[in-house]
């Protein structure tokens, strides 16, 4: 998001920040720009807390976070608490989150919205006075803000009202030197960034949007926070519905490959029993390649020698002379497609181009010891007929 003006929140509303602007009373607006500012609310209760968690998501950090605070807690108190994550290790994350207080989050206000502007707790902007290094106090004739950054992170902000007796910026900068020795840094007091310009501010609320832009997802405006808790909800949904998805998807690739691997095994076993069956009626000793077409082949070839027993032979050499004349399939007669054998007989099914054919082949087929029956007889695709031929040995 780019940054083009700063506003600072003050107990008549809020105050621009713009050095354009030629007196510092009188600056306070009724509205502020409909996107791109940068709006700097003195809130009491805003508190960093770094943390450490071996999971990643935004509301698993808040639910963590927020047990830190209920024992502390009346029960009644809301707080909101933003995430900003910096870093991850071994399926976790690390980074730092504010907490503040749900009455003092900001929201839409009659005359301006902060949909498209970002809203930080004052001391965030004091990031770049220090540049991402130590610490910093800006106090005017309203507000003390304070802050202690590391890596350009705040890990300490504090903000109250300036009154009289609270001993000045330089009893602030003290609090802020004594927190660096409580965590182990060696501050000075000549160390600390002091100001009480408004002008100074502003400058360095501009260099730290330049210097630390990630600092800007720390948005703490209600419109924002509604936002970022819509998209984490419609984030987890979408997650469930692909983790769903893909253990469907791989449920179905296992049927499916169980599937196939059984239909490799049915086609391979059909194979194996069309060529036991050819070798059982047609010979042992034959290489196999194609068993119907060498069953035709072996069919054709035969002519029979008309014994009266009832056998395979006997029925396969009836045929043989049905079908052929001399070495020859006689002419328009039709072509056989499928041979059963039924111990009496044959059970034939072939094609033919014309009907007159069929009857052709029943007449030469019916005698010779069988009677010759037609059954089915069906019109083809692409022109011809297919018919069933039913061959019995005759009991007369």
């Amino acid at each position: 998001m780019q940054i083009s003006t700063y506003f600072l929140k003050r107990p008549e509303g809020w105050i621009s920040l713009s050095s354009s602007v030629p007196s510092v009373e009188n600056r306070a607006t009724e509205s502020v720009p409909s996107g791109g500012a940068l709006l700097l609310s003195p809130l009491r209760t805003a508190s960093v807390h770094s943390f450490s968690f071996s999971f990643r998501s935004a509301n698993d950090v808040r639910n963590a976070l927020s047990l830190r605070f209920r024992p502390l807690l009346s029960g009644e108190e809301d707080v909101e608490i933003v995430p900003l994550f910096t870093g991850s290790n071994k399926g976790g994350s690390d980074g730092v989150a504010l907490c503040i207080c749900g009455a003092e989050i900001p929201g839409d206000e009659p005359g301006f919205s902060l949909q498209s502007n970002v809203v930080w707790p004052l001391p965030l902007a004091l990031a770049a006075a220090v540049k991402g290094e130590g610490g910093a106090v800006f106090r005017d004739d309203y507000v003390c803000a304070s802050a202690f950054f590391r890596n350009g992170l705040p890990v300490f902000i504090r903000t109250r009202p300036s009154v009289p007796d609270d001993g000045g910026i330089d009893a602030e900068a003290r609090r802020i030197e004594e927190y660096a020795a409580a965590i182990g840094v060696e501050l000075s007091p000549e160390g600390i960034w002091r100001s009480s310009q408004t002008e100074a501010l502003l400058d360095s609320a501009r260099e730290t949007v330049k210097q630390f832009p990630r600092l800007l997802e720390l948005n703490i405006s209600r419109p924002a926070l509604a936002a970022s808790l819509a998209r984490e909800r419609t984030a987890r949904m979408l997650l469930k519905i692909l983790g769903w998805t893909a253990a469907a998807g791989f449920f179905l690739s296992i049927i499916q490959f169980s599937l196939l691997f059984q239909l490799r095994a049915s086609l391979e076993s059909f194979s194996k029993e069309g060529a036991s069956l050819y070798r059982e009626v047609l010979g042992q000793n034959e290489r196999i390649v194609d068993p119907l077409s060498q069953a035709r082949g072996k069919l054709a070839e035969l002519k029979g020698q008309g014994k009266t027993e009832n056998t395979l032979s006997r029925m396969l050499s009836h045929l043989g002379r049905t079908w052929l004349d001399g070495d020859q399939r006689k002419g328009d007669f039709p072509i056989l497609e499928q041979l059963r054998y039924t111990g009496d007989g044959a059970d034939i099914t072939g094609t033919a181009e014309k009907m007159e054919s069929i009857q052709a082949l029943r007449t030469n087929a019916d005698g010779g010891g069988y009677r010759a029956t037609l059954g089915d007889i069906q019109q083809i695709p692409g022109g011809g007929l297919r018919f069933t031929l039913s061959l019995r040995r005759d009991s007369q």
